[in-house]
C-alpha cells in the first residue's frame, strides 16, 4: 500500500519534498499530495515551509515553491533548515 510506504520513508528521511517523495513511490506528485493530505488529517505527517528560506542558491524555499513533509505531528518548534538539499 502506497500510504504505508510514504511513512516508512518518511519515518527514514525525516523530511522530503513531495517530488522525493513521489520518486520513492514511483507514483505522480499529485496522487502522493492526495495521499499526504489524508495522512496529514490522521495526524502522521505535518507540511511545512522554512521560515525564510535556507539561504541557499535555489532560492526555492524563499519562494515558498516546494512543498516540504515531515513524518509525524507538526512540531511545536521551527524546522532545522539544514536539511534542505539545496544549501551548501
Amino acid at each position: 500500500m502506497i500510504l504505508g510506504r510514504i511513512l516508512e520513508f518518511l519515518a527514514a528521511q525525516k523530511v522530503a519534498s513531495l517530488s522525493e517523495i513521489a520518486r520513492a513511490v514511483d507514483s505522480s506528485p499529485e496522487a502522493v499530495r492526495s495521499m499526504l493530505d489524508t495522512l496529514q488529517r490522521k495526524g502522521l505527517v505535518h507540511r511545512f515551509q522554512p521560515p525564510g528560506g535556507c539561504g541557499s542558491s535555489c532560492r526555492e524555499c524563499a519562494q515558498g515553491e516546494i512543498e516540504v513533509y515531515g513524518h509525524g505531528a507538526r512540531p511545536g518548534r521551527s524546522v532545522d533548515v539544514s536539511l534542505c538539499q539545496g544549501r551548501g
